[in-house]
C-alpha cells in the first residue's frame, strides 16, 4: 500500500478546527485506499475530537493536524504548543463537553500522547485492515491520558 500524508495547519478557533477537519478528510478520502465508510467517519469523529480538544485547551497557536496512511493504518496527529496533557473527567449527563476522550477510545484502535520540545502530540490510529468492528480498541502509550 502506498504512503500518503498530510499536515494542515489549524487556526485556534472552533471554525478554524472544523475546517481543518473537512480539509484533512477531504485530502484522506482523495487517497482512494479502499477506506469502508464506517473507517472513514469514525476516522472523521475522532479527527475532529482532537481538533476541538486542542483548540478548547490551549491559545491554538502553534498547531497543526497531520493524517499519515501507512502499511494499512490511518495515524492522525494533533500538535500544539501545550505541555498540559489532556485527561478524563466525570461529566453530567447534560453537560455538553467532557466526552471527546471517551469517544477517541471506542473509536480509536491505539491512542495516545505525547511530550515533545514544543509542546505535545495526541494521536490516534486506525486499523483499516481489520473487521470495522475490530474488539480491541487499546492504548500504546501507558497511560494514555491522565485520570483526574
Amino acid at each position: 500500500m502506498e504512503v500518503h500524508e498530510v499536515t494542515l495547519p489549524v487556526t485556534g478557533t472552533r471554525e478554524g478546527a472544523a475546517s481543518a477537519r473537512r480539509q484533512m478528510m477531504n485530502e484522506v478520502r482523495g487517497w482512494h485506499c479502499g477506506f469502508g465508510n464506517d473507517e472513514l467517519q469514525s476516522a472523521e469523529a475522532v479527527t475532529g475530537e482532537l481538533l476541538a480538544n486542542a483548540v478548547q485547551h490551549t491559545s491554538g497557536r502553534g498547531t497543526s493536524v497531520t493524517a499519515r496512511l501507512e502499511g494499512g493504518w490511518l495515524r492522525v496527529e494533533v500538535r500544539d504548543q501545550s505541555a498540559a496533557l489532556p485527561h478524563e473527567r466525570l461529566t453530567h449527563a447534560d453537560a455538553e463537553d467532557g466526552r471527546g476522550l471517551l469517544i477517541i477510545a471506542a473509536l480509536a484502535d491505539r491512542y495516545g500522547v505525547e511530550r515533545n520540545a514544543s509542546g505535545k502530540s495526541c494521536w490516534a490510529e486506525f486499523d483499516l485492515t481489520a473487521s470495522p468492528f475490530h474488539a480491541s480498541r487499546t492504548s500504546s502509550h501507558q497511560p494514555p491520558l491522565r485520570r483526574s
